[in-house]
């Protein structure tokens, strides 16, 4: 009999730890989207909008500012000032 008393508290506290870990497993993914939703607005704010940043360059303008006719490619770094035989050595 008082094995069957011991053993009801045991299954109440083991229900009620069952219900708090899924309730912070719930918690834990609806803030894991939250910050994922957060993070990209902050990074869309961070970045200049299309209207900010103003009209592309036409390919005329482009060359005459002593660029190529074709736009650089996002991660394209300027190019190495000084002549070829500089470079080389």
């Amino acid at each position: 009999m008082e094995a069957q008393n011991l053993s009801e508290p045991v299954r109440e506290r083991t229900a009620a730890a069952k219900t708090a870990a899924t309730r912070s497993e719930q918690v834990r993914r609806v803030m894991s989207k939250w910050l994922r939703h957060l993070e990209s607005l902050v990074s869309r704010s961070a970045t200049p909008s299309r209207e900010e940043r103003g009209p592309l360059p036409t390919r005329r303008q482009r060359r005459q500012q002593g660029g190529s006719d074709y736009a650089p490619a996002a991660d394209a770094r300027p190019p190495v000032q000084g002549s070829s035989q500089e470079r080389r050595t």
